[in-house]
């Protein structure tokens, strides 16, 4: 474990955060193949038996992490000023995004087949599919009323949300990893660049007329 404070014992929710403040750091410095249950238990100095009174098993940690992240993306939308327009919206929310991607980008495909593909899922991970599309739900609504601050209005499509978070993460992947730095591209310049585009690409024009 760290160096924080050992939880107490009988605190079920200050355990229950070790086991996946444990997870967490496994997923950051090996991906989703070193998250095994034996391992978490390890990092939270606790049983394999005790991760297992929490979670069902390693794709149970996973999606409460990444069920996490997404709220606290959710809470941060939710609580933004619309003045600063879409640009700041999605300036705003990208360092988010990008601590999102670096702990998780290697394991994204774990998560989309085991929460937003088709077939037959556990509470929990129905609970995380609820969880994406409630912060998609938010910035979409985010951006709406960031662009009305403007005087402009968004496209009226249903992918429009969808497509801005997947541009995002594009942006957080050469955050993450340092790519427009091999062109001389600062990491400044390219979050300005990449929200100017990503409006430009939603804007519809000035809102219809009453």
């Amino acid at each position: 474990m760290d160096g924080t404070e050992p939880t107490a014992w009988g605190d079920a929710q200050g355990r229950r955060r070790d086991i996946l403040r444990s997870a967490e750091k496994l997923l950051a410095d090996s991906g989703y193949a070193a998250l095994t249950m034996r391992a978490i238990a390890v990092g939270a100095g606790v049983s394999s038996g005790t991760v297992y009174q929490y979670f069902d098993g390693k794709e149970d940690v996973f999606v409460a992490l990444m069920s996490g992240r997404l709220s606290e993306l959710t809470t941060t939308l939710d609580e933004l000023d619309r003045d600063v327009g879409v640009t700041g919206v999605l300036a705003a929310i990208l360092p988010q995004v990008r601590e999102l991607w670096r702990l998780f980008g290697r394991s994204a495909q774990q998560w989309e087949s085991k929460v937003l593909a088709g077939g037959p899922k556990g509470k929990r991970t129905v609970a995380s599919a609820t969880v994406f599309r409630r912060m998609a739900r938010s910035l979409e609504k985010a951006l709406r009323e960031a662009a009305a601050t403007q005087g402009v209005a968004l496209v009226a499509h249903p992918a429009m949300a969808y497509w801005v978070w997947d541009s995002l993460i594009g942006v957080a992947d050469d955050l993450v990893h340092g790519g427009s730095l091999q062109a001389r591209v600062s990491a400044g310049k390219l979050v300005e660049f990449a929200t100017e585009a990503i409006e430009r690409g939603i804007i519809a024009g000035p809102p219809a007329r009453a």
